[in-house]
């Protein structure tokens, strides 16, 4: 068996989805998988990544001023759609590609790969790391036809959770939705840890990571408020999100310590200079109802790691929601209440008892999402795949 996994979104392109598809190529040698992504125009660096793993290939499809203009460039990466699939075409009689998988969030890459994987009657499976058509922020036309084209194709659809995959199967009475959760390659050493910051302290750092947009900024904006006035708390953020695009979102820029980009790499070892790790995740937004039922940030896997006590401000309903009352992994708050948020940081805070359950509990979740094991389950179902063409060709 050997994979063709094909994405817009890869490393050094920053974003969930690109360390996402990272973390999962790391569990693959250059025989069992090859990886496709964009490139943008002048970019010609790859990401430095270990010998071994996973071979990765890139396809010049973005044209961007300073990083930023994408919608702006819609008809450039259209005029490039035909030629990104040649290439996966090439690409699949070249390496021997016996699967391919699309990945959304980006129609461009999972619809020419589940043309390209059908031209060259290649079994072809869809990897949704959010909700396409119900995401009221996708406005165009032919989404609903594409979606449409690329489940019926789609031998399996990879989502990002169970509560993902139900969604999916109540409306769509489909059997083919699978969960392939997040992952990472190996777990931190104890002595990497600098332990939870017990209680009673004066003044407890707390910190957030990734990207800060309509997914998680409403939450946001409400923690910042909570605490800005609270000589107990403080907030780093780090984020490749600039300055000004944050103030331009609502969120008052000098109550926090704008930390800028940290690479997946070193994310870990920064986390360690904090207290409490906080996830935030929108109540409300230009996204949708259903989107923020769905997502399940990618940034909660490290704060799992950190050994450090988390703090969920998240919207009761979601998945994220029941993933964190299942696990008990989080203090949650769940109401748009700014004296909840200091109610519930204070519970974490006063408690060392409560801090090292948490950070117990986070560590025996971290386990569901262990490279190794969530990659065989996804050897072990495209198999069958792989087992029934055999016997088909036969």
């Amino acid at each position: 068996m050997k994979i063709l996994l094909v994405s817009w979104s890869i490393l050094p392109n920053k974003g969930g989805s690109s360390i996402i598809v990272e973390n999962l190529a790391k569990n693959f040698s250059d025989t069992e998988m090859i990886v496709l992504g964009s490139r943008q125009w002048m970019q010609h660096t790859p990401a430095n990544r270990p010998k071994g793993i996973a071979k990765f290939l890139y396809f010049f499809s973005e044209l961007y001023f300073f990083g930023r203009g994408y919608r702006y460039f819609i008809w450039f990466r259209k005029w490039r759609f035909q030629p990104l699939v040649k290439k996966i075409k090439q690409i699949i009689s070249e390496e021997k590609i016996t699967h391919v998988i699309g990945v959304y969030p980006n129609p461009f890459y999972c619809h020419a790969a589940c043309i390209a994987a059908r031209a060259m009657n290649i079994p072809f499976s869809s990897y949704f790391h959010n909700t396409y058509i119900e995401n009221i922020a996708i406005t165009d036309p032919k989404a609903p036809a594409i979606q449409a084209e690329i489940f019926e194709n789609s031998q399996y659809i990879f989502v990002m959770s169970k509560g993902m995959q139900r969604f999916y199967e109540e409306k769509y009475q489909l059997k083919k939705f699978i969960p392939l959760v997040h992952t990472f390659d190996e777990f931190p050493d104890d002595s990497t840890l600098t332990g939870i910051p017990g209680e009673d302290k004066k003044h407890y750092k707390l910190v957030a990571i990734g990207n800060f947009n309509e997914s998680n900024m409403d939450a946001t904006r409400r923690l910042v408020e909570a605490i800005k006035n609270n000589p107990k708390y403080s907030l780093s953020l780090f984020t490749h999100v600039p300055k000004v695009l944050l103030r331009n979102r609502g969120l008052d820029v000098e109550a926090i310590d704008y930390q800028g980009f940290v690479s997946p790499d070193e994310v870990h070892e920064k986390l360690q200079d904090y207290d409490i790790c906080v996830l935030t995740h929108g109540f409300t937004g230009g996204y949708g109802a259903v989107e923020y039922k769905t997502i399940f940030p990618t940034r909660t896997i490290p704060f799992l790691l950190a050994g450090k006590p988390i703090f969920a401000h998240s919207p009761s309903g979601s998945f994220l929601n029941d993933f964190i009352l299942e696990n008990k992994c989080a203090e949650l708050v769940d109401k748009k209440d700014t004296q909840g948020i200091i109610e519930g940081l204070d519970k974490i805070a006063n408690n060392e008892v409560y801090q090292k359950e948490l950070v117990k509990a986070s560590k025996k979740t971290a386990e569901l999402f262990y490279g190794k094991k969530v990659v065989q389950k996804l050897k072990d179902t495209l198999s069958q795949t792989q087992k029934i063409t055999n016997e088909i060709d036969l």
